[in-house]
Parts: structure tokens; sequence; C-alpha cells
């Protein structure tokens, strides 16, 4: 019976699983490897940091089918025919990698030494209590200032969800927010209407936007950016680095791989190009799929769910020692960016949404995800 080892329990890897019609499953023996025993929802982590309240993890005993083995273990390294936990040594004849992300510095000065990111679940309860103990500890006779690196999908969903919480944190003392993009625009994977409808929102929310604006460092309590050729600084008594995202660590740690930002690149069966055929797949935040413009998927929730969605229809020819019968291709179904609990915009085909009727829309998928795993 094939070990086939399943790394990280998040979109991909779970997706994969409930896609596995159970006579395969029981066609091989399946462990499961997680530093964590809970599967978050990457998608609220910004929820978590600004401390909404809801329900943002499930417990893997709850989800995982019978059939699958759950190894509760920090994974080190993968190799070849094994990989490296921190408690023990696995060996697999099939390994799925769908490991999360990690925060990319891109190689700015003092971004990890003065700025908070969002990466799981227990880095974004540090970064909430973080935050409220920095408010409590704030003396100053002017607002409390909260500066987002990055005007991308996190940060904006982060904006608008600290926007919802930081009055109650703040409680006596006042409060501001600033958004620094080096894009022309917030948001670049919007249309320019729907990019005018966040901006008024967020500047309708009192953050102030500072775009086409480069971060050239990171200190303890300001930001140092190039703005119109001057170089200048934005104080900040919190910074949250929301910048660009790499693939899991374990990958660049593992010269098994060859990768670019800790992503391997893979080809349409989610092989690594350079290992196909070898039983190998990697999904998510750690793959590299080019589209057929030869240009790089973003990772998403939405890409990690098709992934494995697509290789657990697809196993029963991998066990056989074949390749997938068709290859995969994504399909985007939409996208929508929460600003808060109020407003929302984004697309559903060709459909454009906002306010309140993007919010319900984005509650409709999380639930949707939700009920995927329990039944």
């Amino acid at each position: 019976m094939k070990q086939v080892l399943i790394l990280g329990a998040g979109y991909g890897s779970l997706s994969f699983l409930k896609a596995l019609p159970a006579r395969v499953r029981k066609e091989c023996a399946i462990r499961l490897i997680s530093e964590s025993s809970l599967h978050y929802f990457s998608v609220l982590l910004h929820d978590v940091l600004a401390g909404v309240e809801g329900q943002h993890t499930l417990e893997l005993s709850t989800i995982l089918p019978p059939e699958v083995e759950f190894i509760q273990d920090r994974v080190l390294e993968v190799q070849e025919g094994r990989v490296v936990g921190q408690e023990g040594v696995y060996p697999y004849d099939n390994l799925i990698v769908g490991l999360g992300f990690n925060s990319d510095s891109f190689g700015v000065q003092g971004v990890e030494a003065h700025t908070h990111s969002l990466v799981n679940f227990t880095s974004a309860q540090a970064t909430h209590e973080a935050l409220c103990n920095a408010i409590d500890a704030f003396q100053e006779l002017r607002p409390f200032h909260v500066v987002v690196c990055g005007g991308g999908f996190s940060g904006v969903e982060l904006l608008g969800a600290l926007s919802d919480t930081l009055p109650s944190l703040c409680t006596s003392k006042d409060f501001k927010f600033t958004c620094i993009e080096a894009l022309p625009n917030i948001l670049p994977m919007f249309e320019s209407k729907l990019v005018q409808k966040g901006v008024a929102y967020l500047q309708h929310l009192g953050v102030s936007l500072e775009v086409e604006t480069k971060i050239l460092e990171c200190q303890h309590d300001r930001v140092v950016v190039m703005q119109n050729q001057e170089r200048k600084e934005i104080l900040a008594d919190f910074i949250l680095w929301t910048c660009g995202v790499r693939g899991n660590a374990v990958i660049e740690s593992s010269p098994f791989f060859k990768s670019v930002r800790s992503r391997v690149e893979v080809n349409s069966y989610l092989e690594p190009v350079d290992m196909p055929q070898r039983g190998i797949f990697i999904l998510g935040d750690c793959a590299a799929l080019k589209n057929s413009e030869g240009r790089l998927y973003p990772p998403t929730a939405q890409l990690a769910s098709q992934m494995g969605t697509y290789l657990g229809r697809q196993w029963a020819h991998v066990l056989a020692n074949k390749s997938p019968s068709t290859p995969f291709r994504f399909q985007e179904k939409g996208i929508i960016c929460s600003l808060g609990t109020r407003y929302a915009i984004g697309h559903v085909g060709i459909f454009h949404v906002s306010g309140k009727l993007g919010i319900w829309l984005k509650k409709y998928i999380e639930w949707r995800w939700k009920r995927s795993l329990l039944v």
C-alpha cells in the first residue's frame, strides 16, 4: 500500500482530501502533518488580528476523514523519499506539499525587527495582543497612529477590520490610519471603478492613502519612504506589513526543491517542472503556476482549493503510476474584498458588487467553505 504524505492543513490539502473518493482513500495509507491541530481560515486572519469576534478555526479532528492519520509536528525539510520533522522522520511514496506562506520583506531594512505581519492564526493572535499592549502603553497627547504597509488585498481588508475594532480598543484615545502603497493606486487586482469605490470608502473611514510611495526602511517609530523623489518619514505607533508573501520557509530550506521566493514552479499537473511523474505535487502558496500568458497566478485560497479538488479527483491515476488524465485549469469565480463589516467591493464573473451585497456574498463564500469541510 502506497504511503501518501500530506504537508499542511490549509485550503489545498483539505480540498484534496474532500475530493478523494472513499474507495481511493482506502487504497493508500494517508498521513497529514501539520504544526497545529487546527485548520484556520487564512482569508480571515485580518479579523483575528483586529479582534473581530467569530469562528476562525476548526479542529482537524472534526474535518479529516477517518482513514487519514494526523501527525502534529513541525516540518523542517523535504528530502528524497522522506520528510524531516522536529519530532520524527516520515517516509513517503507520494508527497503533497500544501504548506502555507511567509511574509516577504523584499529586502527592506527593519521589516522583521519593527513590523507585524499576517502569516498564520497564532501570529495574528500574537499581533492582536501586541496591538492592545501598544495602545494601553500609549500616553501621547495625539492620535495613536497605525501604519499599514501595502495597499493590496490583505492590507485593505486589515484596514477595514481595524476601523471596526479600534474605537473599542482605544476607548478614550484617538487614533488614525495611514496606508502606504508603491503603486499609483491600491487594490491593483480590481478595475478602476471598483478601486474608486474602495478609495472613497477608506477615505470616509479616515484612512490616509499614501500611493506612489516607496518604502525604504522601517524603524521602531516610523517608516522612511521616497515620495515624489523626496525622502520623508511617516511617524508610526504600530506598523503592519502586508506588502507581499512568499512560499513557506520549508521549501527554501529543502535543497531537494528548485525554488524562487520559496515557491516551486509546477506544470499543468501540479508537479514540480523538474520532477515530473515522481509522485510529488505542490499546492497553494508554495506552487508557482503560470497562466497561458506565462505570468504567475497570485496565491489565493480559491486557487489552492481548486488545485486540491483537481488533484483529489485525479488521484486514482496517480496511484496507478499514471499522470492525471487532464491538466489543471484555474477558473476564477470572483473575488471580494471586505472593508470592514459593512462594506465590500469585488466581482463575481462579469458583475461588479459593492456595499452590503458584497459583504453578504463574502460571508456566503466563507460559510460554503466551512460547510464543505464538515459534510
